[in-house]
Order: C-alpha cells, then structure tokens, then sequence
C-alpha cells in the first residue's frame, strides 16, 4: 500500500492542479429562463471576472433559433471583458422588429433593467447585437428605445420599418423611399426623444439573398446617415482583412471625433457572416475591450478582426433614394468564431457557436453578384424583396467538439483510477 500511494500522490496532486487551472472556466454559466418581470424568455450570462459597473450585450438570435443559439457569440469576449450577456428568446419563428415601444422590444428593455437592478450594470453601456431577424430586431430596438442602447451591431438586417411579418419571416424594402423618409421612421419611433442617438453598426455580404444586399445595406445606411445628419462627404473609408474576407469600411464621426456610424461589406460574401470572425470587432465597436471605453476614432477595424487597416481615401456613395451612404456589408446567422460548417442552404459559411446553446451555423447562401468598388456606390441590384420562409433568416445547428467542463473532470479522474490501477498491479 505503501508503494501504492508513493505513486498516486504525484497524479493526485497534479490532477488537483489542472482542476484547479480549469475551475474558473466551469464556475460560469448561464441561468436560463431568468425571472425578471415579463414574458418574452431571457437567459444571462454573468462571468467569473465580471467589472464592478459591467456593460451589457443584449445578443439576439435569428428566424427558427432560440435564445440558447446566441449564448456563444459573446461568451469568450464577456470573460475576457467582463461584461453580461443577455438572450432573449422570440415569441415565434422570429422576432417581432416594428420598431415601436412595446411588445418583445419593451419586454428586452426590462431584461436589461433587471442587469442594471441586480449586476449593477452600466446603463450608459448597453448595447444590442444580432444576426438575420435579431439583426433587423437591432434595428428596431435602436429607433424605439435609443434611451435604453447606447449602440447596436447589425448582421445582414433590414432598416428599421422594412421587417412586416411580425413573428413570422417578412420583409420589405421599398426600393423609391427616401433617406428623410428612412429616418423619419426611426424619428417617429420615439417622436419625444432629444438625446444622442445610439451608435450603430452595419455588416452585409454582397452575396446576401435571403436579406438582400440590395437594397437593404444601402437603405440601412441611408436611414442611419439621415439620422445622424451625415453627408456624403463626411465618410471615412478603409479596408482590413477579416479571418476570411476583405471589408470595405466607411465610417462617420461627429466634431468631437466619436464614431457614430459604421458600415461594412465584403463582396461575395453570404448571409451568414456569423462564423466569419466578427464578434470581436462588435465588442471593439461597442468598447467594451476598454475601460473606460475611448472616442471612436472613425476608422478602426485592424483590431477588431485581426486584419489591418488600409485607408483608401474619402469617397462617399450614394444611398436608397439617392441619398444614403456607400457600399454594402455583412452578416446573420449564427455561430460563435470556430470555423466550418455547412449551411442550411448547403453554402459552407463557417461557424460554431461555443458555450451553453450549442454551436449552430448556416443560413441559405447563393452566388448572386453584386460588387462595389471602394470609395463607390454600388449600381448592381439583386432585385425585390421576395425570400423563402422555409430558407428564410433560419439556420441549421450543427454541435461543435467542445468536451463540457463535467466530461473533462470525468476524463482526468477517470486517468487518475488507471494510475493507481497500473501501480497497484506493478506492487
């Protein structure tokens, strides 16, 4: 015996110091179905390293998901930064994004007063990110609630008033609306508001026809600019190399040098940019990689993605109605930022979520064209506003190879017993 334990001591204290090391990734973890006074589900991510005033992503999923499928995109990001994650559920196949002050939208501002009331949450740093419908629901909770979000993040969305199908699929951009009447319909969301506006974030893939490229992304930026009151001279372009595409980026910031607006797109790129490395460069837009979080400084992105900036001048472009901004860009889906993965449609888009929800990608894809040129508007059109329901904004789940923290305690423990197995044999 006495041999037995002259070997086992060894294994015992070095498996005590992996669990150790591994603890504070398996203390965390989501509370689902969290009671916080309303009825449209909510599930929260607090992290182990959580900041003593922390920000809060409100991170939304897409047509035919659930709140599960949007814990991973920002799960790594809030342990490293120390900010909370709230997901919301939709009542039906998707969310419901009129932009009003009621309904889901309303339900989402209590979820986030509830963070504030028991995290001790930073009210001025909340902001709101989502993918497909949770990108057009970005929209609208930006337009109705922009006392509530400090800024939003829009991958592969409709402007704010183009969603029609409630909680079902739909969708409609009228293509001879203008920029005033865009930003007419975020005005006219919260008609008494006088403050500063949320900041927002654009992102589409010129090869997006399930929430087309055109005309979406150009009216998006022409309700935000009108918004903001930017003209066409006032954008700042660049270009950076994503993990797998090229962005064009424009940007805009007011005289005191804070960026309000960025708009992103990469040609040939699909709806589902989600798996595509962009979720770090949310977190950089929104700030929450620094505390306290800096002035924008109009164009960015290096960082963000991985990439580097190449500036390419100040060319400005024109928008829906003649009077939006430049270019086009990118995303919904799903996914976290592990890569790979095929797509409902069979488009491989990359992809898989981690943490609680389990990885999910896809989204349907096609090779429709429509390239821009830096610094130029966009004169290729994709057409109307026609999509599947069955293709829709949904995305097939695809389960990516994590071990879960209980299964690897299993593994060590279970290495440890063949140990004393194998020494006990040798006594």
């Amino acid at each position: 015996m006495t041999t037995t334990l002259r070997f086992v001591a060894p294994a015992a204290a070095s498996l005590a110091t992996v669990l150790l090391a591994i603890s504070p990734s398996l203390a965390a973890s989501w509370q689902t179905r969290v009671n916080y006074g309303g009825n449209t589900p909510m599930d929260l991510y607090v992290p182990d390293k959580v900041d003593a005033s922390p920000g809060v992503v409100v991170s939304l999923h897409y047509c035919s998901g659930n709140a599960g499928n949007a814990h991973g995109w920002f799960q790594g990001l809030a342990d490293q930064h120390g900010f909370l994650i709230i997901t919301p559920q939709a009542g039906g196949n998707c969310f419901d994004a009129t932009p009003a002050r009621s309904g889901e939208r309303e339900a989402i501002t209590k979820m986030v007063q509830y963070a504030i009331t028991q995290h001790h949450a930073d009210p001025t740093r909340v902001f709101a990110a989502g993918a497909s419908s949770g990108a057009c629901m970005t929209n609208a909770l930006l337009a109705a609630y922009p006392d509530v979000f400090a800024g939003g993040s829009v991958l592969a969305g409709v402007p704010a008033g183009a969603w029609t199908g409630g909680n079902a699929y739909g969708w409609m951009t009228p293509p001879a609306r203008t920029a005033t009447e865009w930003g007419d319909i975020v005005r006219k969301a919260n008609p008494g508001f006088t403050g500063a506006r949320p900041r927002v974030q654009l992102w589409h893939g010129t090869a997006d026809t399930t929430l087309n490229y055109e005309p979406n992304y150009k009216a998006e930026i022409a309700q935000w600019m009108d918004v903001f009151g930017f003209g066409h001279s006032d954008s700042k372009t660049s270009i950076f190399m994503g993990s797998q595409d090229t962005w064009h980026r424009y940007s805009y910031t007011n005289a005191a040098g804070t960026l309000l607006l960025e708009a992103n797109y990469a040609e040939g790129a699909p709806h589902d940019l989600s798996g595509r490395g962009l979720w770090k460069d949310v977190v950089r837009f929104f700030g929450l990689d620094m505390d306290p979080p800096p002035p924008g400084d109009g164009a960015g992105g290096g960082d963000g993605t991985g990439g580097s900036d190449t500036s390419t001048g100040g060319g400005s472009a024109s928008g829906a109605g003649g009077e939006g901004g430049s270019a086009s860009g990118a995303t919904s889906g799903t996914g976290g930022d592990a890569n790979g993965s095929t797509g409902s449609s069979g488009a491989t888009t990359g992809g898989a979520a981690q943490g609680t929800g389990g990885a999910t990608t896809g989204g349907s894809t096609s090779n429709a064209s429509g390239s821009t040129a830096s610094g130029e508007s966009d004169p290729t059109t994709t057409g109307g506003d026609s999509a599947s329901e069955d293709g829709g904004c949904s995305f097939s789940a695809a389960s990516r190879g994590q071990l879960p923290g209980g299964a690897l305690v299993g593994l060590l423990v279970a290495g440890l017993g063949a140990v004393v197995r194998r020494r006990r044999s040798a006594a």
